[in-house]
């Protein structure tokens, strides 16, 4: 099906070959202040830019689940930062859910942040405004299960070219000497037949499946009349050392127990609910949304973003905020919530919420992660 989206940066023509659910119900689109791509591919299910219920998203989850759950393991689950963090979590999260043993499925994500262990892999993503990826070893009581991986599953919310994927497959083939099987899972796939095939067959030893909800290409003509430039500081300050037992490196997923969940304070029933992740904390935060929409609160999760987007289309406004790690990052919240609703920002650490604007805006209500014990770091 063939969709034409007109936005300030030019046209966007998309065909699609495979929709599982509608692409109506999938994305919106906007406008990106980034010279390199000029639109965005929003995602209404992914709880980032537009805040979402969390059943919607446990919905995605499984359904991209589905084919994986008889896939060999040891199971190595990688969500790219930041984007994809909580998505790779949820994915991993279900995953284990569904298979005879739970225990196989270990979750890691990528990280733009300085972390006490050694890193693996190190690689910039090409389009990007905040280009560092950054794959750190394993906590020691995943190691074994880990290096022993026979299937890596590679997230990401929308694979376009397939160039930074394909960069991580190829580096953690090296360092997974018993890896039998890479499956690329996103929402969106926009990759053809012919780039699977021939440009990452060529890469990648193992040649990757895909799974992924909406498949199809797109064009796109640019309008020579708009230009954007990146707002804001987009170079670190300083650098700060941040926490390691969120997925940075790696989570044992299957018992609840090993993932740590923030407690909500005290809310009102009558009132909507907004969890709000910061950065790359993403898993997490969507779990307590997810318990406070099972208890019968009308919840939505969303998280902020190094992405800067221009306001109209898919984004109704946004605020703007210098990084909950102090490293002088500027980071957004885009379609914040109502001033109506009771609103949870959910800090890794306590440090990470001290003076952040962010809270301060919203008038929100910061949650703090709590630290793991040695049965969570297992």
């Amino acid at each position: 099906m063939r969709y034409e989206i007109d936005l300030a940066c030019g046209r966007l023509i998309i065909d699609t070959s495979k929709e599982v659910l509608p692409l109506e119900e999938l994305l919106d689109f906007a406008t990106r202040r980034n010279p390199k791509r000029g639109f965005l591919f929003v995602s209404k299910v992914l709880g980032k830019h537009i805040p979402c219920r969390p059943s919607r998203m446990r919905a995605i989850y499984d359904l991209l689940i589905e084919p994986l759950r008889t896939i060999p393991g040891p199971v190595v689950v990688m969500g790219m930062a930041e984007t994809a963090t909580g998505l790779g979590g949820g994915i991993a999260d279900s995953l284990a859910s569904r298979r005879v043993d739970a225990d196989d499925v270990i979750y890691q994500h990528t990280t733009r942040h300085t972390v006490s262990a050694m890193a693996l892999v190190r690689f910039d993503e090409a389009h990007s405004h905040a280009p560092d990826h950054i794959v750190y070893a394993p906590r020691p009581m995943l190691a074994h299960d880990y290096h022993n991986a026979q299937t890596l599953v590679l997230v990401d919310d929308e694979i376009t070219t397939g160039r930074t994927l394909t960069r991580l497959a190829e580096t953690m083939i090296q360092h997974l000497p018993k890896l039998q099987c890479i499956v690329f899972v996103s929402i969106v796939n926009w990759l053809g037949l012919d780039v699977r095939m021939n440009v990452i067959g060529q890469h990648v030893r193992l040649l990757p499946r895909f799974e992924s909800v909406l498949e199809g290409g797109f064009s796109f003509v640019r309008n020579p009349s708009f230009h954007a430039e990146l707002p804001g500081q987009l170079t670190a300050k300083r650098e700060v050392e941040v926490r390691a037992d969120i997925g940075r490196c790696g989570l044992r997923m299957g018992c609840r127990g090993n993932t740590l969940v923030p407690s909500a304070p005290v809310l009102d029933r009558q009132r909507p609910v907004y969890v709000i992740g910061t950065g790359e904390l993403g898993f997490q935060p969507f779990l307590l949304a997810e318990q406070l929409e099972r208890q019968g609160f009308d919840a939505y999760y969303q998280s902020s973003t190094r992405s800067p987007v221009a306001p109209g289309s898919a984004i109704a406004s946004s605020i703007s905020f210098e990084d909950e790690h102090g490293e002088g990052i500027t980071n957004y919240l885009h379609n914040p919530p109502p001033a109506t609703a009771q609103v949870l920002v959910v800090y890794e650490a306590a440090h990470c919420a001290y003076n952040h604007t962010l809270s301060e805006q919203l008038n929100a209500i910061p949650v703090i992660l709590p630290r793991s014990d040695r049965r969570a770091s297992a």
